[in-house]
This record gives C-alpha cells, structure tokens and sequence, in this order.
C-alpha cells in the first residue's frame, strides 16, 4: 500500500514507533486502533451490464474474460462465510504458529506461498510449501532485528524491496526472484541525496505483472518521484516517469500510476505501455478513477476506492465504468484491496472480507483487522495478532477461491 491521501503529497518517512513495511502496517493496524469490532454492512448501488471487452496492449494480445466477469453483480450484499469458505478459514497452515509469517504472494499453482519469515533458525524471504509447511530459502536477513521485506508475485516471479533499518523505508533495496530456476537477482537501490541520505520514496512495494516489475522510488527534493520499470528475464531497468507521481500498478500491457500536475492538486491516472515504450489512453473504466491509487485490476475486472476511502467501485469490463457497489458505515475506512479468481478481497479499519466478483455476496474472513493477498485460485488471508510483540503469530489461512460456491445477493 502507499500513501493514503486522494491528492499528491510529498513522499513520506516512516514516523517513530513504525517499524514495518506496508504490508505489515496494515497486520498491525488494529493494535492502532481503541476497539476491533465489527464492520457495518453499508450499502450498494447498481452496477450496468457488461461490454464485449477487446483486444489489449503488450503484443495485441486477446484477454480472455473471465466466466464471472460476464455481468456485473448488481449489488454487494453480506453473507456468513458457509461451504468451502468456512471450512478454509477452520484450517491453518500450521508452520503460521510457530512466529511471524508475512504473505506477500502465491505459486501459479496455489500449492506455494512466498512470505516474509521470522521463525526459530531462519527470518528472511522464502518459499513456502502449504501442505507439508517447509520453508525453502530465497535471502536470509542479514540483520533479523532491523530488516523487512515488502513485494508482491504474479505466480512465477517475485519481486520485493528490503529495507535495513529501524528508522526509515526510504533506504531499500529491490530484489526479484524467479521461481522457475531459483534465480535471485539485484534489480536497484534507492538513490541518496546530500550527505548520503536516502531521498523519501513512496510506502509501498514493486508490482508484478508477467516478467515485468514495477516500481516508484525518490530521486530529488521537493517530493519528486521516479517510475521504474524492470525488465526481469533480462534484469534490465528503466526509468519511465518522473514527477509528482504515486506507487503503479499493472494493467494488461500498461504500467499505470496516480499523478498530481503539482503539489495539492488531485490525481490522474496516466499510463505507458509495454508493447510500444511510450505513453498510452487510459481504458475507459480507468478514466474516470481519480484521487486515489488502490486500484485493482486483472486487464479485464477492475475495482478501486473512493478518495475518502469509505466508497468501493467495480467493473467487470475494462470498457463500462465502474458503479459503487459498497460504501462503509460512518468510522469506517477501507485500508487495502486485491484481485483473485473470481473473488475481491478487501480490508478496513476493522476486518478483512471476501467477496464474489459474479454474485457480489461476501462475507468476513478475519476476526479483525488482518490481510488477504493471492494469486489464481488461491488467497491468503492473515489473522491480525492476537497480542502486542515485536514478530506476533499471524494465522494463516489458504482459501480455494476458485472452489467457492457463492449465494446470490436477494432483492
């Protein structure tokens, strides 16, 4: 996750007392928090019917949409976690018991998790198998204490930035792994300013997308921030913006990312695509998306926030604006948001929830605050901690999304 203001401020330290990456900030939000209870159901607005979605960037390449992207859900509507879902979420891995484990993506399979680890022998980056729960090693932090890790996967390529200090995230490294032949490699550093200190960068780690990573890092005063894009088959990293410019994220063959003309002023998303090096339109459903970057999109289902965080909006083509189809009771904010198959996942300021993109029922899968984060058929969904520690047991649960049988929301 990254900064949370709707309009561009200058990139941020990390503040005394946070000690954790954006991933982690949002496991450990509701010790921040008076009270954890539970989310209001809010309500839904309509959402249009779907367009015949076309042809996309990177090589023109059809995308094929998904059988639950068809039509939208007419409206988001609460349900209790029944079926297969209740059972998932009765079951932990139980290697997430013995200390902290930190999900940051999932094997095309569904069979691994890559994690953050701090476990008795080992604390570092690595793989996870979710049956018999072996911890295979990707890096090992050289310094337990002080190191973290935050990044995101696609399947077969994992891309994270390790940072190396109590005191501030401005001061990383980024590091891509492909599963495929177990081969680590060093793609960047953060750039230093006078006197050696790290320029601030953005709260949020690389995206992934196919062989591609992408990135936003600080490169001069005054809030200026750099785009960068990587190239991981090859290693090779280019810079593709600079300016007031906010965390990207992947969207088919686009690199897209929030950014504000000058200081104050409300983002726009822009976009540059893969398949010919230079700037590209926007699709239709994300032209209307400003203010905000948590943007979630697959090339075909997209859903985001409202500024305020208190709005979510889907589309089930990239080519219909998105409707609102959940807004959260007064008190309550939204803090997160991820795409599986055929599922959204979601946390607030109070719990995590899983929903149908085909029928928009969808039900809590956290007592509180928690995480979920996934790849294909499965999500990962994290238990807040159930008490205050430096490296807290976070339960982990795997959800087979693609197995789940979802009611369908009543007039």
């Amino acid at each position: 996750m990254g900064g949370r203001s709707a309009r561009w401020l200058p990139a941020r330290r990390l503040p005394a007392g946070r000690t954790r990456p954006a991933r982690t900030l949002l496991v450990f939000g509701c010790l921040m928090l008076s009270a954890c209870g539970s989310a209001g159901t809010g309500t839904a607005a309509g959402a249009g019917a779907a367009a015949t979605p076309a042809a996309r960037a990177a090589g023109q390449a059809r995308i094929a949409r998904p059988a639950d992207a068809a039509v939208a859900p007419p409206r988001f509507c609460p349900k209790q976690p029944a079926g297969m879902l209740r059972t998932d979420l009765s079951r932990t891995v139980r290697r997430s018991l013995q200390g902290e484990l930190v999900p940051l993506g999932v094997s095309a399979d569904g069979r691994t998790a890559y994690v953050s680890a701090w476990m008795p022998g080992f604390s570092g980056v690595a793989e996870l198998d979710i049956a018999s729960g072996k911890l295979r090693q990707i890096q090992r932090f050289a310094d337990p204490a002080a190191d973290q890790a935050d990044g995101a996967s696609d399947g077969q390529w994992l891309v994270w930035e390790e940072t190396s200090s109590l005191q501030t995230l401005d001061d990383f490294t980024v590091y891509s792994f492909d599963a495929a032949v177990g081969r680590l490699r060093t793609l960047g550093h953060s750039l230093s300013g006078p006197g050696g200190v790290a320029w601030p960068s953005p709260w949020h780690g690389p995206a992934v997308s196919g062989h591609y990573a992408a990135w936003a890092q600080g490169y001069a005063p005054g809030g200026l921030v750099q785009i960068r894009l990587a190239n991981l088959a090859t290693g090779q990293v280019r810079v593709i913006r600079r300016g007031h410019v906010q965390p990207p994220f992947f969207d088919g063959g686009l690199v897209v990312w929030p950014e504000s003309d000058s200081p104050g002023t409300q983002t726009a998303l822009h976009a540059y695509s893969l398949a010919t090096g230079r700037a590209a339109a926007l699709p239709p459903v994300l032209q209307a998306v400003h203010g905000t970057e948590f943007v979630a999109t697959d090339g075909t289902r997209t859903a985001y926030f409202s500024p305020d965080l208190t709005e979510l909006y889907y589309s089930p083509s990239q080519h219909e604006r998105a409707s609102m189809v959940l807004r959260l009771p007064a008190g309550v904010t939204f803090a997160d948001l991820s795409l599986g198959r055929g599922v959204l996942a979601w946390t607030t300021s109070r719990a995590t929830y899983l929903a149908s993109t085909k029928t928009g029922a969808y039900a809590r899968v956290t007592p509180d605050y928690g995480i979920a984060t996934g790849y294909g058929p499965v999500m990962l969904v994290s238990d807040a901690p159930s008490r205050k520690a430096v490296h807290p047991v976070l339960a982990l649960h795997v959800v087979d999304a693609a197995a789940l049988a979802w009611p369908a929301c009543g007039g």
